[in-house]
């Protein structure tokens, strides 16, 4: 702006200079961001929604139980870790035979935020700990989300941005525990 008053005390009838002037500043302060456009709104939360069933008498040793989102699926023990442990849901309350949840209003890990995207490996964990840990051998996998019953594979939960996922439900039996992760065997005299 120095240089505009400087130059209206120069040229006191150069209108094209002035004209020219004001054209650039105004630019100037019109564009503090180029054309670059302006970011997208989210038309709504983002999260999901479901039920988790118990079978079977549960495990008197149990101090958590929580619902675990996780990116890619445990190849090994560091796969238990952020970013790839992406969320939690719960907890859920020892005992429980029916447990209905939504990931907003039952975030387990507020640190944790969900995000548009996929998620290939969604559980049912549990641990024998009384603190929350991101130790691999402190949890058990006692119930995998598949799709359409398909359990030879776990389902992978769709998340889209603005919108709810509904029907993540996950069936946990006791009795027939799913296979687990790396690093961890189940015995069932635990």
């Amino acid at each position: 702006m120095v240089w505009l008053i400087m130059l209206l005390n120069k040229n006191k009838f150069n209108y094209p200079a002035i004209l020219l002037a004001l054209v650039v500043s105004f630019s100037i302060i019109s564009c503090d961001k180029g054309i670059a456009p302006y970011p997208e709104v989210n038309a709504g939360q983002v999260g999901f929604d479901g039920k988790v069933t118990f079978y079977g008498s549960w495990p008197d040793s149990v101090q958590q139980t929580y619902i675990v989102v996780f990116k890619q699926a445990l190849q090994s023990s560091s796969d238990f870790f952020p970013p790839n442990l992406s969320y939690v849901v719960g907890p859920i309350p020892y005992g429980t035979t029916e447990y209905s949840y939504n990931s907003i209003d039952n975030n387990g890990v507020s640190s944790f935020s969900l995000t548009p995207g996929s998620y290939n490996y969604v559980v049912v964990a549990q641990s024998t700990k009384s603190t929350l840990s991101l130790n691999r051998s402190d949890w058990t996998v006692v119930g995998i989300y598949y799709l359409s019953g398909d359990t030879t594979n776990p389902g992978t939960l769709i998340i889209k941005s603005g919108e709810i996922t509904h029907n993540i439900n996950i069936t946990c039996n006791f009795d027939n525990p799913p296979p687990q992760p790396p690093q961890k065997s189940i015995n069932k005299n635990e």
